[in-house]
């Protein structure tokens, strides 16, 4: 038992090895696979919220419609993988993918008397391909560092007679 001056009293009352301080914090479970896939994507729907209101700013303008879609994916890719550490690269994309493209949507809709989300095609579908690939450009560019591939020295690895 440690030097402090409750833990025995601890100890005996809760019928332990020691106190919380000598015997260490119980550790909890991992998280499921399924409550990783939910805490990302609220995050990135969260993220796709605010995303799609500051997108709406944006909306009709000659390059920043196109642009900014593309960020506001970008951080729903950051906030999923951020809300769910360790989990394969690929589920925090394909959440940001549909984030970001919910994203757009709502940007379409929030400006004043309203968008067609597909109308007219060549001036509404560029900003759903580049959410998409704001989304795709994560890893890239912010995503976790791949581990390389071990080589082995030059001499190392055959047999001398």
């Amino acid at each position: 038992m440690c030097a402090r001056p409750r833990c025995g009293a601890d100890a005996s009352s809760h019928a332990s090895a020691g106190c919380v301080a000598c015997v260490g914090a119980t550790r909890t479970a991992a998280p499921e696979t399924g409550e990783l896939w939910v805490r990302a994507a609220l995050a990135a729907l969260a993220t796709a919220f605010v995303g799609g209101w500051i997108a709406a700013q944006y909306v009709d303008t000659q390059y920043f419609a196109v642009v900014a879609p593309g960020l506001v994916a970008l951080a729903c890719a950051w906030a999923a993988a951020a809300a769910a550490p360790g989990v394969p690269v690929r589920r925090p994309v394909a959440i940001a993918i549909v984030a970001g493209l919910l994203a757009t949507g709502l940007s379409d809709r929030l400006v004043p008397g309203g968008q067609n989300l597909f109308l007219p095609a060549g001036h509404r579908i560029p900003p759903y391909l580049t959410a998409v690939v704001g989304a795709l450009a994560w890893p890239v560019l912010f995503g976790p560092p791949r581990p390389r591939p071990k080589t082995q020295p030059a001499g190392r690895g055959m047999r001398r007679k």
